[in-house]
Order: C-alpha cells, then structure tokens, then sequence
C-alpha cells in the first residue's frame, strides 16, 4: 500500500556496509549474495536508532508509562522533569508557558521521555523513546527506537492477516531497506524525524497490531529478527524496495507511478504477476461524475471547465497509464497530465485503467490493482507464500536482478 519515500544519498560507510556477511551461511532463506564478499564484524553491531513521527501534530495527546524506571527530561537544558519508577497516566499539552504534564506546566518546549519498557500514546504501545515538541498550539510526537523494532511494527500493518512466515520475512527485508537508506540520508542526524508512520512512508504502530489481524507483535518481532540486517541492493548498493498492496496483474516501471528508481530501473522496471488474483481490488469499476474530474483536476493545479468531452490515456509497460489527457470547454482544449495524477484527481484505487466509457453525466471507468503498482505486489507475495515461495523468492520475483546484503 505504501509508497516509500524521497531517495536515500549512498555513502562510503553505506558502501562498506553493504560488503559485509554474504546472507548464504545463514539460515534466513535469503539465498547467497555471490560474488567475494569478505566477511566482517558488522554483524556484531547494533541496528541504527530511527525517528518516527506519530500521527499529525495535535495539541494533546494521553500518555501512560509501566511501572518501571523512567525519565521525562527537557532536551534544551538536558534536566530532569521527572523521575519515577511508578505507573503514571497523564495528559501532555501544548500551552504558552511550556509543554504540560499532569496539569502543570514544564516550562520546555521540548521534551525527551525514555522509559526503560515501553510506553503508550493515544492507546498505542510503543517500544523506545518518546520525543516531544512544541510548535505554536501543537504538539509533534517522535517515536525514537531501533530499526529492527520499528520494522517489526511495520510488518503486520503492510501484509495484513493470514500470510506465511515467508511473506513477513519478505516484508521485514523491504521495510528494512526503506528504513536503512533514510538513516543514511545526508541531513538524517539533524532531521527531526526520518518517516511517517503512515502510508506516506510505511504503516506503523508499534506494538500495537490491529486485533482483527489475528496477528501477535511477538510474531512479527520473530520474522523480523529471523532476517537481521538484511537488505536488498542492486549493484551493490541499496535501491527504493517500494511495494503496494495489489498489481492487477502486472506491476509497473518506477518512473511510470512518479517514483524515482535511482541506480535500480532493472529491479524496478515491472514484472508480470500471476498471484493477486485473489485481492477483491484485482478488478474495479469506478464512477466519477464531469464535476468530480473538474475539481480533481482543480485540486492539482490542471484546471479544466465543463463540458467534458472525452477522457484519453497512454498506457505503458503492464497496462499502467503514463500519461491522461481530458478534453474540455466549449473550444475542446485539452489539458494533459501524467497517469499517477490522474488517478488521484479521479479518485482512482490506481492508474492501471482498462476502459473508460461514457454515462451520463459522467464516466465509467474500470482498472485493476491498488496502489501504485511499482515492486512487491503485497497480494502476490502472500498468495506465493501459501504455495511454498520462500522470502528470497518472492523478492527476486518482483525485484529482477537483486542481491542481499547484511549491514549489521
């Protein structure tokens, strides 16, 4: 479902990372890495810490801390609010004098809250450090903790329900990479925070994993350490790992959804997919009215007027729209727009649109797939879980040509 984010800059120190141990010894069914990789001893380091932000900025938020030794400090003199061993639940808010907790104020504007278990936000649990910033009448909230734990947060929220342990192994791998390359990013150590715990990056939610599920978080912490450290790269160094939840039967180049492929077009040029059958978004029907496509197309700065004459599209690789053209106006000019941009001004599940005919006062339209159709098709890697695909076959799949490494 989600479209991994901006791309990572590659250092020398990502570099000698990636020539660390060849992922063949060991028993994660990754396959070898090939060629002569020198082992190290960066598999005896620790992950690298991320930063979080949880949910958008608010001016309150409910928090409660286990009864375990704990600290709240202010980050711009490093002195301590409070210190305790005991269970506490309070409210933090945004106020003029300062961040306030358990109706007084602090006098900070930022705070550093370090339990030495785990902590819960707004009835989420959360493993880490939490941070806490105020800007005007907000307050933003950064989850600090390593990157092996937020991946095991990560995994149950992007499969969903009823996959094999192959297909979470498959997820760790990508959520991982996604993970790693943004800590590696050149401003990473002064950003305030490095993703989203939204779609916008990946979902996360900590322990927290949504009880219909079905799924434990000791599960998901299980496939995640069963594939520790490992990342996928392409020519020896990582790539864009993005993933959505279904294809429709094909996914699509990089570049076709807006997404940039940075040194990994191969791996990310499209595949056929025989898998997500399955998914009830393999094949939608959408209907969406002349005065829907005007303020969609509005709404993205391609302003068009009624009537609307005709809606054309440029297919690519797999059926994937690079590009719509709408013809509008009284003079039927005609306003382009790339195919990814279509779908949201139209209120698509994606740009793989097959046929598009009229209705009155409006259009039919009719697709496959949800999402934005570039790398693992989520569908697809549970359906090849189920028939016995192991997570170095689902990701060779749908990532043609990679390679693993271990960076820690």
């Amino acid at each position: 479902m989600t479209s991994l984010g901006p791309p990572a800059r590659t250092r020398g120190t990502v570099r000698s990372a990636l020539l660390a141990v060849c992922l063949g010894a060991l028993a994660l069914g990754l396959g070898s890495c090939g060629g002569n990789l020198t082992p190290s001893l960066m598999a005896n380091t620790a992950p690298p810490l991320i930063r979080v932000r949880l949910g958008a900025p608010r001016p309150r938020a409910r928090l409660a801390l286990p009864a375990h030794p704990w600290t709240i400090r202010s980050t711009s003199g490093d002195s301590y609010v409070l210190r305790a061993a005991s269970e506490v639940q309070t409210e933090l808010a945004a106020n003029s004098t300062g961040i306030v907790i358990r109706g007084r104020s602090t006098g900070a504007a930022a705070l550093r809250i370090e339990p030495d278990d785990f902590f819960t936000l707004d009835g989420r649990v959360y493993d880490g450090h939490l941070l806490v910033t105020q800007v005007d009448e907000t307050l933003v909230f950064i989850n600090e903790l390593d990157l092996e734990t937020y991946v095991a947060g990560v995994i149950g929220n992007e499969v969903g329900p009823g996959a094999e342990p192959a297909t979470y192994r498959a997820q760790a791998v990508a959520a991982r990479t996604y993970g790693w390359m943004r800590r590696q990013e050149r401003e990473a150590e002064q950003a305030a925070f490095h993703v989203y715990d939204s779609a916008a990056s990946q979902v996360y939610t900590g322990r927290s994993v949504p009880a219909q599920y079905g799924i434990r978080y000791d599960d998901m912490l299980r496939r995640t350490t069963e594939t520790r450290g490992a990342i996928l790269t392409y020519e020896g160094r990582p790539f864009r790992a993005y993933y959505a939840s279904t294809c429709g039967g094909h996914t699509t180049a990089a570049a076709v959804s807006g997404l940039d492929p940075g040194h990994a077009a191969e791996p990310l040029r499209g595949v056929a997919c025989a898998h997500c059958t399955s998914s009830k978004y393999y094949r939608w029907t959408a209907h969406v009215t002349d005065a829907e496509v005007v303020a969609g197309f509005k709404a993205r700065g391609r302003p068009v007027s009624l009537p609307i004459h005709a809606i054309d599209v440029t297919r690519a690789r797999g059926g994937w729209v690079s590009e719509g053209a709408v013809r509008y106006g009284a003079s039927g000019q005609t306003r382009t727009i790339p195919g990814h941009e279509l779908r949201s001004a139209l209120g698509l599940r994606s740009h793989r649109i097959e046929r598009i005919t009229r209705e009155s006062g409006g259009w039919v339209i009719q697709g496959r797939g949800w999402g934005h159709g570039v790398g693992m098709c989520q569908v697809g890697a549970i359906e090849m879980g189920k028939k016995g695909a192991s997570e170095s076959e689902i990701l060779r799949y749908y990532y043609p040509g990679i390679a693993f490494a271990k960076v820690y």
